[in-house]
Parts: C-alpha cells; structure tokens; sequence
C-alpha cells in the first residue's frame, strides 16, 4: 500500500472521499456498500479536523494488504480516536467485531486509522465446498479403476494425513479461540455502563430463548432417532448421581488438560471465571481487556486461514469413503436434514405467531415486512450481508427506536443465533443414533450447553461452522469422520439457517422494543 500526504480542509476531505469512491468502483462494489464506506470515511476525516483544526497533516493510504483491501490514514499527535461511539460504546465494539466498523490504534504520537474496503463479492466457502465435493466424485468413481492395493496406500500415505493435518490445526487453536471469545465478549459487554438493565435483559432473554430452543429441539430429535441409553443407570438414584458427576466435572483440575483433551464445557467455565476476574480488576484491567481483545481477533484471523483449507479437507474425506466403501454412510445425513428442515419451519411459526400476538400485527403483514431481510439472508448466507436491510427493518417497518435498534442488532448479531443451535443440537443427536454414542441425561445436557454456548462464541469466519462441528463432536463423543456429514448438511441447510437466524433477531427485537417500551410508530 503507498501513502501520499494531504493537508486536511473541506477540499482535501471531498478529495480522499472521491479517491475510496473510485477505488471502490474500480473493485465493482456494491452501490450501498460504496455510499456506506464514503460516508464513513468523510465522518472520519471531518473528525480529525474538528479535533486538530484545519491544515492537519496526515498519510493516505488506499490499497491491497495483507490480501485485503484497505483505506488507512496516519497523523501524530495526541491519542484521538475518531471513530468512537460516545453514545453507544457497546454497540460500536460490536460492529467493529463485525468488521462493519473502523479501527483505531494509537502508538506513541501516531494515531491509525483503518477502514476494511468492501470488493466485488468473492466466490462463497460453500460454492468451494460443493466444487470440492463433485471433485471427490469424479475422482472416487475414476480412482476404482486402480487396484485395491494403491486405492488404500493413496488413501493411507496422502488422504487421512491430510485430513488429520487439517484436523489436527483446527484443535490446535479452537479452545484456545472459544475461550478467548466468550472472554472478550463478556469484557466488551460488562465494560460499559451503557450496558444497564435494558442490556443486561437482552442479553439475558437471548441465550435463555436459545437454550430452550436447543432443548426443544432434544425433545422433537428423540422419538424420531434410536439412541443407546446403555449408560443410563438403573433407579432414579443413578439420574442424580450422573447430574451430579457432570456438575463437578464441569470445573477443571488444572488450566493445560481442557485445552489438551478440547473439554469444551471446561474451556467455557475457564473463559467466564478469567472474564469475570478481569471485569473485578476494575480500570486496572484495562492493558489485559486490550491484550485479550487483540488476542481473540488474531486468533480468528489464524483459524480463517486454516479453515481455507475446508474444501481440501472435505476432498480427502469424501474421496477416502468413496474408495473405502462406506458411501452409504452419507445416506445418514439425509435424517437430520428433514429434521432441521421441519424444526426450522416449526421455530418460525411459534415465534411468528408469538411476535405478532405481542405486536398485534396480523402475521402476514410481520412476513411482508421482515421478508426482504430473510431473502437478503437466504441468498447470501450471511448475516453480514443482512445488517444493513435488518436494521432498516427494525427501525422504519417495525418502529423500533433508532438508538434501541443500533444497541440490540449488532448484539443480537453476535449472540443471538437459535437456528444454528436447533441445528447444532439435531446434528449431534442425529449422528449419536448413525454412530452408536451412548447417552443418558448428562450428556443431553452438555449437548443444550455446548450448543448453545458454541452458537453465541461462532466467530463470522468462513468455515466457521466447521470450528464448531470439531468443538462439539469432540466435546460430546462423536468421531471426527461425521464432520464431512455434518458439511454435507451445511451444503444445503446452511441458507436456511442463516435466513431463519435473521429473521427470528428482527422478531425478537421488536417484541424486546414493545416489553421496554422502544416501539414507535411504523410504516404502513
């Protein structure tokens, strides 16, 4: 990236603002995308000058780093962060969490400003995967010309190394990366006082919602699934004595074991007593908030890299069935996929004729109004690409107040997901039946837990939902091989899921706006 410097006025600002504009047009942005980044950009500099006055001199960076296209400014002098929400902090750590924001550092005299630069839409993990998948295919049906013999060595010396390499990094830094997570939430969440009861109340009512979905979900799974209940015990007695064993093997003996053996439930409690140690240092834990913060974010920039590696790691896995016969094992995913489907159907009945109940708006008028974000969802899968039109429809078709609006959607965003853990939570009693995994009520237990807590801690990566398959099948007993099931699932559900997962924060927040009284007028 090459830097020009600028002296910054009125003139210099509509200059820089007019150069992002046309690198963004160069890169075929979206249109909404292009405005958005201009305004953001003007807001900035006119910041700075607010700040210094006129005649500040500053570098300008507009260019390709890092793979990523980037605008950047440079100035010395005092530590002034012109992006920052004094109104709302909480709601600015998260948008910036989802990268939908500008960062800011400070080192010494030199003040970084840094603004992710939207391009034309890149080809989808999932468009790779499903390449990756006909690949295996064709290969798996060309390879059976070759003797048995080299069939098992290609399979023996390249694919499961592969595949294990793959898994093996994946394990390396997921606990690390959940544990880091769930603690720089809750710093960026209890770190403010803007947070208050209202936030507090949210939060609350989002992952109790998301943990009854998950065990609605356990109870329509059962009937339709044959699990082992060998383990169970005898008596009542023994019912007791397992909830009890779970609950005192939920804390750790040490801080290395849960991260060696990917104890999810043990990472989780790691993470909420290091978040809650450092909240109680009080300002005193302000160095270790940034350390962890910075932390996580490097953590999820490491797994991303490692999750490009999804569509090779799904090649070698389905190739390897191919050759050694058990094809018929992805016949097993045909199961959890009518059940997620149905579940998905019956979540969004219940709460839409909930939300419009509360609203008291006839429930055809709520699909019209929600749809264009749901479709925005569905198509894309991706949520970030729903923000924009999903806070839109909080606040002009469902008359949620605007400041309402821009606290709970980005916070919603990032822990609100309860279609991912209806569908974590089938997926995994699905492939217990496929994989004859004993269960009794501890591990249905762990099963509401892991997945709830693992839809709240997903970070907005590609390939993310293959962390979370690795963190929960290990942390539940489920052998790594149902993760090329678990993808194959998400070939087709993940649009669904993302759709649905939208639709149900936009539900939720205007019945949250109705109960706190932040509902206003709205569009007819």
């Amino acid at each position: 990236m090459k830097y020009k410097e600028e002296i910054l006025n009125e003139d210099a600002v509509d200059e820089i603002s007019a150069d992002v504009q046309t690198y963004l047009n160069g890169l075929g942005a979206e249109s909404r995308n292009i405005q958005r980044i201009r305004l953001t950009a003007e807001e900035v500099l006119l910041n700075i000058i607010e700040h210094y006055g006129k005649d500040k001199r500053i570098s300008v960076g507009i260019g390709k780093q890092f793979g990523r296209h980037m605008f950047r400014l440079r100035y010395e002098g005092d530590p002034f962060n012109p992006v920052n929400d004094s109104e709302n902090p909480l709601s600015d750590y998260l948008i910036r969490s989802l990268e939908l924001a500008p960062e800011w550092n400070c080192k010494g005299k030199l003040n970084t400003v840094s603004i992710l630069l939207s391009d034309k839409q890149k080809r989808s993990m999932m468009f790779y995967i499903i390449l990756a998948v006909s690949a295996a295919v064709i290969a798996g049906l060309a390879g059976n010309a070759l003797p048995e013999d080299i069939r098992l060595a290609i399979g023996e010396s390249v694919l499961s190394p592969i595949s294990n390499c793959f898994l093996g990094l994946l394990g390396t830094f997921a606990g690390i990366m959940i544990c880091l997570t769930i603690c720089s939430g809750m710093l960026g969440m209890g770190d403010t006082e803007s947070l208050g009861k209202t936030g507090k109340s949210v939060i609350a009512r989002f992952i109790v919602i998301s943990a009854a979905i998950s065990l609605a979900s356990v109870l329509v799974t059962i009937p339709f699934v044959d699990l082992d209940y060998s383990s169970r015990g005898k008596g009542q007695a023994s019912v007791f004595d397992q909830i009890s064993q779970m609950f005192f093997d939920m804390f750790p003996t040490n801080i290395i074991d849960p991260f060696k053996t990917g104890n999810t439930f043990q990472i989780i409690i790691i993470a909420v007593i290091i978040g809650c140690g450092i909240l109680a240092m009080g300002e005193r834990g302000n160095n270790i908030r940034g350390l962890v913060t910075d932390s996580a974010f490097m953590l999820q920039q490491i797994v991303s890299s490692v999750c490009t590696m999804v569509p090779l790691f799904v090649f070698c896995m389905l190739l390897e069935m191919i050759w050694s016969g058990r094809t018929r094992t992805l016949l097993t995913a045909i199961k959890p996929l009518i059940l997620v489907a149905a579940m998905m159907v019956i979540i969004s009945v219940v709460i839409l004729l909930i939300s419009s109940a509360r609203l008291k708006c006839p429930p055809m008028q709520l699909i019209n109004k929600i749809l264009p974000a749901f479709l925005v969802a569905f198509t894309s899968a991706s949520s970030l690409s729903a923000f924009q039109i999903g806070m839109e429809t909080c606040e002009r078709k469902l008359g949620v107040n605007k400041h309402f609006a821009s606290f709970v959607y980005p916070l919603g965003s990032v822990i609100y997901k309860p279609a991912s853990v209806a569908y974590f939570t089938i997926l995994v009693c699905t492939f217990a039946e496929t994989y004859q995994i004993a269960v009794n009520v501890p591990w249905f237990v762990m099963t509401v837990v892991i997945a709830t807590m693992i839809a709240i801690a997903m970070a907005p990566i590609p390939g993310a939902d293959i962390l979370c398959y690795t963190i929960l099948f290990s942390g539940l007993g489920i052998p790594s091989e149902a993760i090329i099931l678990a993808t194959a699932c998400g070939v087709i559900l993940d649009y669904i899921v993302t759709g649905v997962n939208v639709t149900l924060l936009i539900f939720q927040i205007a019945c949250d706006a109705k109960r706190l009284n932040n509902l206003e007028q709205t569009e007819k």
